[in-house]
């Protein structure tokens, strides 16, 4: 786990851990500025009074702790996969996406794909001579 995440990791177990401590200290918390989004210990004008402390019991305190490691310990098991999965694909080198016409053409070499399509004009305008014969005895048949 990077460092970061680890340290919030760190900073939400012990905030869990020691929030009753802390709410049976703080006896008055009030909500202020114009949204409500600044919290307060002291009055404050158009501000309101909240109950801030934590009606969890001990078995729920411990449950979220232990909801907390068991996040920590997955994050860490999924980085671990990532980075494995990242150095098997970097063993693998990199990839080619083939086309299939092209991989025909090039392998067979520009000569030949040069004479094969000189032999398809030469049969297209073979058909064509012949479609413009058909239509001419066509005609003179009454």
């Amino acid at each position: 786990m990077n460092t970061p995440t680890r340290a919030v990791a760190v900073l939400t177990a012990a905030l869990i851990w020691l929030a009753p401590a802390v709410t049976a200290h703080a006896t008055k918390v009030y909500r202020c500025g114009p949204d409500g989004r600044i919290y307060s210990q002291t009055p404050c004008k158009d501000g309101y009074e909240v109950n801030a402390a934590d009606k969890r019991s001990n078995d729920q305190r411990k449950a979220a702790e232990d909801s907390v490691r068991r996040e920590e310990q997955m994050t860490e098991k999924m980085a671990r996969e990532r980075q494995a999965n990242e150095a098997a694909a970097a063993r693998q080198g990199a990839i080619t996406i083939a086309n299939p016409a092209a991989a025909k053409s090039t392998a067979t070499g520009p000569a030949a794909a040069a004479s094969a399509s000189a032999t398809k004009q030469a049969g297209a305008k073979k058909d064509a001579g012949t479609k413009k014969d058909s239509g001419a005895k066509a005609d003179k048949k009454p």
